[in-house]
């Protein structure tokens, strides 16, 4: 099976993504610009051979994450309840499979050091530069930036392994 193309892409997973963004707080434009970046890196990084509920789930954290993003470069405020958007969300699209990825989260969070914990607090909570964290945590930017790809390899790993068979 080959991966979806673009128009494929758009036409089933578009009007849904940009809603989503909608409800996060994006204007129309930026809801469009944010949906369409999330395409683009779809197009640079096809995402994994997934069922059409899995890839929707991966454009909408692609396409949050560009949003929020976007966010935090033009300093613009958004208040985000996470948690009750995803919980809407659910309600309205019913279950994508990505609740069990979530809660498998949850459990694999448990299992991090408290260094590797603070630091993902301070980087997805309170979206602290690296400057920041690297003196929070008494380590270089660089250092920073290497324990984040561990705890996120680490993350992935443990989520995979709590999720097989789902989906």
């Amino acid at each position: 099976m080959t991966h979806p193309d673009l128009d494929t892409l758009w036409r089933d997973h578009g009007v849904d993504l940009k809603r989503f963004l909608r409800v996060l707080g994006a204007s129309h434009a930026e809801a469009e610009d944010a949906a369409q970046e999330a395409f683009l890196q779809a197009l640079r990084t096809p995402p994994q051979e997934r069922s059409r509920a899995e890839t929707a789930a991966w454009l909408r954290t692609v396409a949050k994450n560009v949003f929020l993003k976007s966010m935090r470069k033009t300093r613009k405020v958004v208040a985000i309840d996470m948690q009750t958007i995803e919980q809407d969300w659910a309600a309205v699209a019913g279950d994508d499979g990505a609740q069990a990825r979530v809660d498998a989260l949850k459990r694999c969070i448990t299992f991090l050091d408290e260094r590797e914990r603070r630091a993902l607090h301070l980087r997805y909570t309170l979206n602290a530069s690296r400057e920041r964290m690297a003196e929070d945590l008494g380590l270089s930017e660089g250092g920073v930036k290497n324990l984040l790809e561990r705890v996120k390899a680490k993350l992935k790993e443990c989520v995979e392994r709590g999720t097989q068979g789902r989906g």
